[in-house]
């Protein structure tokens, strides 16, 4: 019986010879996110407490931009097709406009496809023949182009709606003065024209315009649930009360920190450790403050996992492939030759004097990054169990209890107490190699092909390990820097560490002066 097999054409008098059709590869090996899942509680409770800012919505500006477009869209009636190009044309006009006007090293940097631009080079006033190609000739091989990074923030924010996959207005209308600020730039991409530059009206789009832009004010009234300078309730939504509460927060954590080097530790000073949250009225008076405590001290476990597994992933790769006993091996020579509960006993402690968090996780990492401090990591999340309560133990917890999170490594340390702490390592090690399976089965997919993706890069054959590349060691973002940024873009916050809240944000945010 002949085998089936591929043909391909062939020049007059040469042959080609393909294998047979089951020789091709049915089983595609790629890179997968989340390899262990442990991100879920921490990502789902940031996304209800930050709504409307997504780790990718980088520019106030694009907020207006969109929020233009879509009264645009609704006013003119264009359907999908007609808003998909006329986003993506406005888009590479933004990024003209930032090469033009805009610095590399000025705040807060150059436009959404900026490189792509310099890269493809095209001719003045023929900007959008990047936007309307495709393939390697486009300055994204997205469809909506960076649309799809602020959709759903946009949407979240209020500011735009989709409907039969077109842009029309949200539910707050854009500002008379917001669609003057972008008709230039939108007729241009509507007409397909190309650009004029230098235009004075075009270069006030440009993100470091060093003036305040008509739509800034709007943009942060939105953001902070603002009407006539005071928030009604009874006019937002439980997304943007919440987003305000968040605000709040976070511009209080800069007023109480102003030592702080990042946003992002003025917040957790606050949030996290100490009696801030508990003494100060605004910081006490939020109930968010509670969920954010929990969220930021479950923030250090899933850090943890993470940089364990990829050391893990690591050895691996640097050996080629290694069995489980190589990899028990490997951990168990990290860890001090002492018992689970010796070891405990000399980490520092989960509150202070007064039964708050302690930031016993900042006095580990301070100590170096490594094996040992990941275990030391997790098993002071697990501690935490004991000593939190109420929102902040909920969300520390979150819903649902899931694999490898803070109540599975109690469990472990309960079982382990008596037991040599490398013990402790092997069955870390074994819970991840099972949880990084179980995810990458529940992430298989069936192409249209037929063939088999599977998203791992560590595999299994013949009880023996191997690794397609490395795995990423950072933790997941909080947004509390993207907050920050976007709030600093549109005025309620600035960058000064020593005066970082505004006149403006003090009195719509209802602010201690």
């Amino acid at each position: 019986m002949a085998l089936p097999s591929t043909h391909a054409s062939a020049a007059p008098g040469q042959s080609i010879i393909e294998g047979p059709d089951w020789c091709k590869p049915g089983l595609l090996a790629r890179a997968g996110r989340y390899p262990l899942a442990v991100e879920a509680p921490v990502m789902a409770a940031v996304d209800m407490l930050v709504p409307g800012v997504s780790t990718v919505t980088r520019y106030a500006r694009y907020y207006s931009l969109y929020w233009a477009l879509a009264a645009h869209a609704e006013r003119t009636s264009l359907d999908r097709e007609a808003c998909r190009r006329l986003v993506r044309r406005a888009e590479v006009g933004l990024a003209r406009i930032s090469v033009e006007y805009d610095s590399a090293d000025g705040p807060p940097g150059l436009a959404h496809g900026v490189d792509a631009y310099l890269r493809l080079g095209p001719d003045d006033g023929d900007e959008f023949s990047i936007a309307d190609a495709s393939g390697a000739g486009s300055y994204s091989p997205r469809g909506w182009g960076f649309w799809s990074q602020y959709n759903g923030p946009s949407v979240a924010l209020g500011t735009v709606t989709v409907r039969g996959g077109a842009l029309r207005a949200g539910r707050h209308p854009c500002p008379p003065q917001v669609a003057a600020f972008y008709a230039p730039l939108i007729a241009a991409a509507d007409q397909g024209c190309g650009l004029s530059l230098p235009s004075p009206a075009l270069g006030e789009l440009s993100l470091q315009q060093d003036t305040g832009t008509p739509d800034l004010e709007p943009l942060g009234q939105v953001l902070s649930a603002t009407g006539d300078g005071r928030h009604d309730p009874e006019l937002w939504t439980g997304n943007d009360a919440t987003r305000r509460a968040t605000l709040r927060i976070l511009a209080r954590s800069g007023q109480l920190n102003p030592d702080a080097e990042t946003w992002l530790g003025a917040f957790i000073a606050s949030v996290a450790y100490g009696s801030a949250a508990r003494e100060d009225p605004l910081l006490a008076g939020e109930e968010r403050t509670a969920a954010w405590r929990g969220v930021v001290l479950r923030h250090h476990s899933v850090g943890a996992w993470r940089r364990l597994w990829a050391a893990l992933v690591e050895q691996v790769r640097e050996e080629g492939t290694a069995s489980r006993e190589h990899l028990h091996e490997w951990v168990t020579a990290h860890l001090p030759d002492i018992p689970l509960a010796a070891f405990e006993a000399d980490l520092p402690t989960v509150v202070d004097v007064y039964g708050d968090p302690a930031p016993a996780e900042d006095g580990l990492r301070s100590a170096g990054p490594g094996v040992l401090t990941d275990v030391a990591l997790l098993l002071l999340g697990a501690r935490r169990l004991d000593s939190l309560t109420g929102t902040t133990l909920f969300s520390f917890k979150g819903k649902r209890p899931t694999y490898l999170d803070p109540t599975w490594v109690a469990q472990l340390r309960r079982e382990l107490a008596r037991r040599p702490l490398a013990e402790l390592g092997r069955r870390l090690v074994d819970d991840m190699l099972a949880q990084s399976r179980r995810v990458a089965l529940r992430k298989v997919t069936l192409n249209r092909d037929g063939t088999i993706s599977l998203f791992s890069r560590l595999h299994e054959r013949n009880s023996a390990y191997f690794a397609d590349s490395s795995e990423g060691s950072g933790n997941i973002g909080l947004r509390i820097n993207q907050l920050a940024g976007i709030a600093t873009q549109v005025g309620l916050l600035a960058p000064d560490v020593a005066d970082p809240v505004t006149p403006w944000a003090q009195r719509l945010l209802e602010l201690p002066a």
